[in-house]
């Protein structure tokens, strides 16, 4: 057993990964607080981290792997029991079926032990199956797309090194700690206002970003892509983008100049709901910086079925500014448990980014730089034929919690022939599952920040350290006593191993161009996760044993990384008129609303939010939630007068594909005409009488197939026509 004591550790509830530290008492976590000498953080944590203790302990929590009976309710099963029946049951399948019947989804509460996700593709590798979904296709796949469309600076973008301005579309990065560097965020914008930065912040909620910004635009949902394309017509017309860049390093202005000029400044004021003088003034801003970055979250990725268009626009603001490191200026941050990256003063030209490897069977989309489409999941699942899903492996994910439409999901679930699910507590997904296998919770396993490194080529300015800095940290709790627990890694080694597959691990980050060669594993003696961490981190521009050198976490400047001159004869240049963005775009001037044709004559439209006490569906407790359960409806209080509604009334919220019950909350923020709900709350239809205290699962509102992003298969998720009207109460 651990000795009692005061231990530092590493948060992981979000990508923000602050340091803590971590009081144990016979055995038990009791106390977790900020750690005030980790590097970039000063002690920051949210309420989250510091209920860490309460994730641990709590009686929600599985202690053993649970089994499906013939009776229709789970029991415990040993772990190891339990993989040698999946395996068993694995076996037949991929031998009836072969590789493509077999997926794994990951969601976000995967960062609780990262070697669970590199542990699952080198199974996946080894069975030969392409079906490797993620939450990244339900959130934001246009980031990765629209980078391969428009190609990639090859050295970093400014982003947190000292911007002069910072666009913030759709995105709280003070709950979601996205769009702003790993660190105490507050802090981050309260120095930057004191250097005379400027905010800039388009969301139709007043968010507590949006309260501290220099200017916010607050339009109507849906017309970002409409706003960021008047943003770009104003700077190209007035000569604010970087002319020497561009002529360089850019192709496509003509092209893109075209294609903007019908989102003059009026037109776009109309349609989104805006002043044109506010439009004008933002564009100014941030085409009038020399320094800067802009950054989006899920509301323009979720909310206009045109994510990749979006996110392509907002790299062209980027380009078309030069927000972009030179030749001669040192990389505050060139990572720290990464191999060294590349920063040379050159442009990579676009490169595939959708439309490769294996095709799905519906809407013709096939592979992406995200992925395959998460949201054609539960239908490859549920149509016979070559290619059907018969068993789901879900890693740190809630499927019936999480996917768009959730009765097609529920559905879809039901008729696996293997279900299993890693999770520490019988989520709606577990609760379908053949196997619900129990794994260890963060603080039982060992732990680097090298996700904060990962994350730096999500998207420009998506996260990452301001300067770099890195941490190690080992398990600081065992497992409760009693309890049969597993790390996710071992149930991929497992299955692997019953079926006689070799597995190998990928070194370094592959997708950075290293040439260090994957490491084939034992599959005899079983490794430490220690011995897999080592691997996972190898080339890193810091070994992971001087790392290991700071329990705190350190910066870590030594090697300083400077930027190299382009390479002589080089001539890639970057894209910012690609061809299909480029129609994508004239056809969007002339339909001004995107989802209407879903919804037609429904007066709401509802808007995705983040809550402080949830990471989606995950950590939501009395000790977080602090006696609000669910995932209120809120809407303006003038909305409220007229639907004869007040906060606590229950509601009925209906779309043109499904309803769900909820409970109504007032909030001045909003922009009249929303309804802001967060999403991933709630059970099936089963436990509606239950969302006062479970929450409204806005996913069973959404259609997979009605209007979706063409390059992604993304579906609108925000920005969905609804209807509420008051709800009888429940008896």
């Amino acid at each position: 057993m651990v000795e009692n004591g005061t231990y530092p550790s590493l948060c992981r509830v979000c990508a923000n990964t602050c340091p803590i530290l971590v009081t144990v008492e016979d055995g038990r976590a009791v106390d977790v607080v900020g750690d005030p000498d980790g590097p970039a953080h000063h002690g920051y944590t949210c309420v989250k981290g510091r209920a860490l203790p309460e994730f641990h302990n709590t009686d929600r929590r599985l202690l053993h792997s649970m089994k499906l009976g013939e009776d229709g309710q789970h029991a415990p099963i040993r772990a190891q029991d339990a993989i040698d029946e999946i395996a068993d049951r694995l076996r037949d399948i991929l031998a009836e079926s072969g590789p493509r019947s077999v997926a794994v989804y990951a969601g976000t509460k995967l960062t609780q032990n990262e070697l669970g996700y590199p542990l699952s593709n080198s199974f996946m590798d080894a069975i030969g199956s392409p079906m490797r979904f993620s939450s990244n296709t339900i959130d934001q796949p246009g980031k990765a797309i629209a980078k391969g469309l428009h190609g990639a600076w090859m050295a970093p973008p400014q982003a947190f090194d000292r911007p002069d301005v910072m666009l913030f579309v759709g995105i709280n990065g003070l709950v979601s700690y996205i769009g702003l560097p790993s660190g105490d965020p507050g802090r981050f914008l309260k120095e930057a206002a004191k250097r005379g930065v400027e905010t800039i912040v388009i969301d139709p909620r007043r968010t507590p970003l949006a309260a501290r910004a220099t200017l916010h635009l607050q339009p109507r949902p849906g017309e970002d892509v409409a706003i960021l394309a008047g943003m770009l017509r104003v700077i190209l017309s007035e000569g604010l983008h970087d002319e020497a860049f561009v002529a360089e390093n850019v192709d496509g202005l003509p092209e893109l100049r075209a294609a903007v000029d019908a989102y003059t400044p009026e037109e776009v004021a109309r349609r989104a709901g805006i002043p044109a003088e506010d439009l004008v003034r933002a564009a100014r801003m941030f085409g009038g910086a020399k320094r800067g970055y802009g950054v989006a979250g899920t509301g323009p990725n979720m909310g206009t079925a045109q994510g990749t268009l979006f996110e392509y626009l907002l790299l062209v603001l980027d380009t078309v500014c030069g927000h972009y490191l030179r030749a001669g200026e040192p990389v505050r941050n060139p990572g720290t448990l990464i191999p060294t990256v590349s920063a040379k003063a050159q442009a990579a030209p676009p490169f595939p980014a959708y439309g490769f490897g294996a095709p799905m069977r519906f809407r013709g989309l096939a592979n992406t730089l995200a992925g395959p489409p998460t949201a054609l999941l539960p239908e490859e699942i549920l149509t016979p034929g070559e290619g059907r899903i018969r068993a789901l492996f879900v890693l740190g994910g809630n499927p019936v919690a999480a996917f768009p439409d959730q009765l097609l999901t529920i559905e879809a679930m039901k008729a696996l022939d293997l279900l299993v699910t890693l999770d520490v507590e019988m989520s709606q997904t577990a609760r379908l599952a053949h196997y619900v296998v129990a794994p260890k919770m963060a603080l039982e396993v060992a732990a680097t920040t090298q996700l904060s490194d990962m994350l730096m080529f999500y998207g420009n300015a998506f996260s990452g350290f301001e300067d770099a800095a890195g941490q190690y940290v080992p398990a600081v709790l065992d497992a409760p006593p009693g309890s049969d627990l597993i790390e996710e890694w071992e149930l991929f080694y497992g299955v692997a191993r019953r079926l006689g597959l070799p597995l190998e691990l990928a070194s370094g980050l592959p997708f950075l161009g290293t040439d260090l060669p994957p490491v084939e594993l034992n599959m005899e003696v079983e490794p430490t996760s220690e011995q897999l961490l080592e691997v996972v981190v190898a080339g890193s521009r810091i070994p992971l044993t001087d790392v290991q050198r700071y329990p705190h976490g350190a910066h870590f400047p030594e090697p300083a990384l400077v930027v190299q001159q382009k390479e002589p004869g080089w001539t890639g240049r970057l894209d910012v008129g690609n061809a299909e963005m480029m129609a994508d775009l004239v056809a969007t001037a002339a339909e001004p609303d995107i989802a209407a044709s879903i919804g037609a004559g429904f007066r709401f439209r509802l808007i995705s939010r983040r809550l402080q006490h949830v990471v989606n569906s995950s950590h939501n407790l009395e000790v977080t939630n602090r006696g609000r359960p669910y995932n209120p409806a809120a809407l303006h209080p003038e909305d409220l007068l007229e639907l004869g509604l007040a906060a606590g009334d229950l509601a009925e919220i209906r779309s043109a594909h499904g309803s769900i019950p909820a409970v109504i909350a007032a909030d001045t923020s909003l922009r009249r005409g929303t309804v802001s709900m967060s999403h991933a709350f709630g059970g099936g239809p089963e436990t509606d009488d239950e969302f006062t205290a479970i929450g409204s699962p806005t996913n069973r509102l959404l259609s997979v197939d009605k209007v979706y992003d063409r390059y992604s298969g993304q579906p609108l998720m925000s920005n969905v026509p609804v209807d509420v009207r008051p709800l009888t109460p429940v008896s």
